[in-house]
């Protein structure tokens, strides 16, 4: 049995489970079956999504899709790869699929979110600049 005193998952398991979120989060641009992920941890897909669940909080692909999601959003703000290259490096085939899982994970589109933070980067090197407060110049007098 893989459960110990008053519900907790045993050493074991927490060990699979937590070796499944490395390898989804090191395998996001891969289709992934998770019923494969079950057989190789020795767990039913049943258990497996059962006791997963339990620990992470939601389901395995649940849980991928917003690995894939915030992965996308980190490439967006740090790189200059364009959005269809990013959805094909976080697992997804489909332009259309991953703008609108996108947009319910982050309320906006992938443009419109690297057009957001793109926005309130200039504004704040801006600010900076100008801003005496944020800015200030050595100001010694010299006579």
């Amino acid at each position: 049995m893989t459960v110990i005193a008053e519900g907790l998952p045993s050493p074991h398991l927490q060990r699979k489970i937590h070796e499944v979120q490395v390898f989804l989060a090191q395998n996001l641009a891969y289709d992934v079956d998770l019923n494969a992920i079950a057989a190789h941890a020795s767990l039913s897909p049943y258990y497996f999504t059962r006791q997963f669940t339990a620990m992470v909080g939601m389901p395995p692909y649940r849980y991928l899709i917003s690995l894939r999601i915030q992965r996308a959003a980190q490439l967006l703000l740090e790189s200059e790869l364009t959005v269809t290259q990013i959805l094909h490096r976080v697992g997804f085939h489909s332009p259309s699929h991953f703008t609108t899982t996108f947009r319910r994970h982050m309320g906006m589109s992938p443009t419109d979110y690297r057009r957001r933070h793109d926005f309130e980067r200039n504004a704040n090197r801006f600010s900076r600049a100008v801003d005496p407060l944020v800015h200030q110049p050595d100001q010694r007098l010299t006579r």
